[in-house]
């Protein structure tokens, strides 16, 4: 019995980070995509793993600059911030000065 209850409770967390992820690829294109419009040059690459413990990261592009976003850095800017959008907002603004 113990098995069927881990396996649900893995599934019900591939679902929540899938959605996540899939929000947080929503969201960095809409704040990203004024850029383009504005003629400067971005690229947005996730990578993920197979391997369920290593959560996907994304690495941002934009001009000469690039960073790397990972779930945990996320979550420090939900933290201060308390929505998703709010924190990707804010994480752009503190690592392109494109968003100034």
């Amino acid at each position: 019995m113990g098995n069927s209850n881990d396996k649900n409770t893995w599934e019900q967390s591939e679902i929540h980070i899938d959605q996540l992820t899939g929000e947080i690829d929503q969201i960095l294109h809409r704040i990203i995509n004024e850029l383009g419009e504005l003629g400067i040059a971005y690229g947005i690459i996730r990578e993920f793993s197979y391997n369920s413990k290593e959560p996907p990261t994304w690495t941002i592009s934009i001009e000469e600059s690039k960073t790397v976003l990972t779930l945990d850095i996320l979550f420090q800017y939900m933290s201060q911030h308390g929505n998703i959008r709010d924190a990707l907002t804010r994480f752009m603004h503190d690592h392109f000065p494109y968003f100034t």
